[in-house]
């Protein structure tokens, strides 16, 4: 299953969305349903949960959103140090953390400014929501497809079995 880091952009744009069409709120449902792991650190969980404060959102909400976070997400400790982005914006370098921590297959973010021209940290693409959807659309066609094979092989097993009884 591919590991996948959010940033807060996405998330905030997902939560606060009306069109539920939109990538990024697509990116939290297809998350919520298992079409990916989730990567999550407590600095990017605290920046996710001030920025939704920030924006005015119910406490509830916030709190049921971070329970379900808390339970569905793989965490990763925070303890590795990342300075590639210091001298740009220090605050991004928790999603390069969390990638490299985690060895993420993606960073998933808005940010055009900081870390969407990186396009790669170590062994993670860091992709726009719009693209992240295109590739995880391949992924799960990609698995239906394997699973589809491995039932018609069982079906195709079973039905030699009955035709030698």
């Amino acid at each position: 299953m591919l590991k996948v880091v959010v940033d807060t952009s996405v998330f905030v744009s997902g939560f606060l969305s009306r069109n539920r069409s939109s990538n990024p709120s697509m990116i939290i449902s297809r998350w919520r349903d298992g079409d990916f792991q989730l990567v999550m650190s407590r600095p990017i969980l605290e920046e996710i949960t001030a920025t939704l404060l920030e924006k005015g959102i119910d406490e509830k909400n916030i709190l049921e959103f971070v329970t379900t976070i808390g339970k569905l997400a793989l965490f990763v400790p925070a303890d590795l140090i990342v300075y590639r982005l210091d001298n740009i914006d220090p605050a991004d370098n928790k999603f390069l953390s969390a990638a490299q921590e985690s060895q993420a297959d993606f960073l998933v973010s808005l940010d055009a400014k900081h870390l969407l021209p990186l396009k790669h940290h170590y062994r993670t693409q860091i992709l726009n929501p719009k693209l992240f959807i295109q590739i995880l659309d391949r992924e799960v066609s990609q698995e239906e497809k394997r699973i589809e094979k491995e039932f018609e092989a069982i079906f195709h097993e079973l039905q030699n079995e009955e035709t030698q009884l």
